[in-house]
């Protein structure tokens, strides 16, 4: 059930994998779409025009044939689903992150067992087999989604920037201080922040520090402790700030949220 079988007329196939910290999977492709979710540790994903920080209980719908690059933090082991191309084309053509519910976990690390269950255990039923891969597409369907995004330049100058904002996101700079470190006006970076991402340079961060509060949450940091990885000099104006992106303060959502 690896990669080599992806031309399999399988709805749902395996490809589960390990990398150390740090470890880069270079830019590629699949020939279908993917549930690219890190059972153990965590990633951060690039496609042409956005980075996806990964929360630990959630996965990465990536479309059939879209070009993206994974790198790891901490010792990682992915435990992908990978679906038809014509099936998945139900969910879109867009990537989006998919909240892994006790049940669509178990399930898709259940798929990424059988190889070795087979091995050293009796031949998995085929239509045993075949609920589960449609256990797991239906799963997929009805899960919940995080219209969350960090959409990434591909000026030089804003990487630069942004990816300095991402490595120290309680570290934000003002545009003119930006623009004396990369040589231009702050004119210009405004200018580009809204032709690279389609938001303004304080939307980005904003949008970013979404993505990682997520993360940091689910970690099991406190709001407080959050806020401070944030920059924010107190818990009210994150928790706002929260609020106004995701309709729910941070508490609220640990709460639903939790496992």
């Amino acid at each position: 059930m690896n990669e080599s079988g992806e031309s399999s007329p399988k709805l749902v196939i395996s490809m589960g994998s390990q990398h150390s910290h740090g470890s880069i999977i270079a830019p590629h492709n699949h020939s279908r779409a993917q549930l690219l979710y890190a059972s153990e540790g965590s990633i951060r994903v690039h496609t042409t025009d956005h980075i996806w920080i990964i929360p630990p209980y959630c996965a990465l719908w990536i479309p059939a044939f879209l070009q993206h690059s994974v790198i790891s933090f901490g010792q990682v082991r992915l435990s992908t689903a990978l679906v038809e191309e014509k099936a998945a084309l139900q969910l879109g053509s867009k990537c989006f992150l998919v909240r892994m519910t006790n049940l669509l976990r178990e399930l898709v690390l259940r798929l990424n067992q059988i190889d070795l269950i087979e091995k050293n255990e009796n031949p998995y039923d085929d239509d045993l087999e075949k609920a589960l891969q449609l256990l797991i597409f239906n799963e997929i369907q009805q899960a919940s989604t995080f219209p969350i995004e960090i959409p990434w330049p591909r000026d030089k100058r804003l990487i630069l920037i942004c990816q300095m904002l991402l490595d120290h996101p309680d570290d934000v700079k003002d545009l003119n201080t930006w623009a004396d470190r990369v040589g231009t006006s702050s004119r210009t970076l405004i200018r580009l922040f809204q032709r690279d991402t389609g938001l303004s340079y304080r939307a980005w961060i904003q949008h970013m520090h979404i993505v990682l509060a997520l993360s940091y949450l689910a970690q099991g940091e406190s709001i407080s402790r959050t806020a401070n990885l944030l920059g924010y000099t107190n818990s009210s104006a994150f928790s706002a700030m929260f609020k106004r992106h995701l309709g729910n303060t941070p508490q609220n959502y640990r709460n639903n949220n939790a496992e």
